[in-house]
């Protein structure tokens, strides 16, 4: 059964150097990126999320756990890779982790929906549709089905796993999973 909800688990802020340890697989990971589209998005977020939850935006990048040791899968230029959670560790990040009770069996489905689209291209059309919606409000979706940006990727494998049902994957961004989790920087 889909959830609306976000599950208990909560969102846990590593610094500079700190090592996350017991991720599950399903749980993800937010993360600030300095290089250009990493700001375009915290500035642009900026302009969806005000007041109180303006804090979401500065979140620009979300990438998904899909093993115990920090494995993750995530979108970057050119595409759906797997990399290690190490990456980041240079730099703060939060693990938001899902709780108990997201099964096992929904987190293997999660897991197995990101891993599915590893090796497939990056998509600058919804990346294009994002920054519409951002910038001037207007809700068009422009995407193709083997083509991802960080955050539908993660949100559509949430999906899979029965969380945030009511959410459009296509207009999902870091801030609004940042929101739904409680991950305050």
């Amino acid at each position: 059964m889909a959830s609306n909800s976000a599950p208990t688990g909560g969102a846990e802020r590593y610094g500079p150097g700190d090592e996350a340890i017991g991720l599950e697989p399903g749980d993800f990971v937010l993360t600030h990126r300095e290089h250009l589209i990493g700001k375009f998005i915290s500035v642009a977020q900026k302009r969806r999320f005000r007041g109180p939850e303006r804090v979401f935006a500065h979140w620009s990048h979300c990438a998904l756990v899909v093993g115990p040791e920090g494995e993750l899968v995530e979108v970057d230029r050119p595409g759906v890779e797997r990399s290690p959670l190490a990456k980041y560790r240079p730099a703060e990040y939060h693990v938001v982790r899902l709780g108990p009770e997201v099964g096992p069996e929904a987190r293997r489905r999660a897991t197995a929906y990101a891993l599915a689209r590893v090796g497939q291209k990056f998509g600058y059309l919804a990346m294009f549709s994002a920054a519409l919606w951002l910038v001037f409000g207007w809700r068009l979706k422009l995407s193709r089905a083997d083509h991802h940006i960080c955050s539908t990727l993660v949100a559509r494998a949430l999906q899979e796993a029965g969380l945030i049902a009511d959410l459009d994957p296509t207009f999902v961004l870091p801030a609004d999973l940042a929101r739904r989790f409680a991950a305050r920087p």
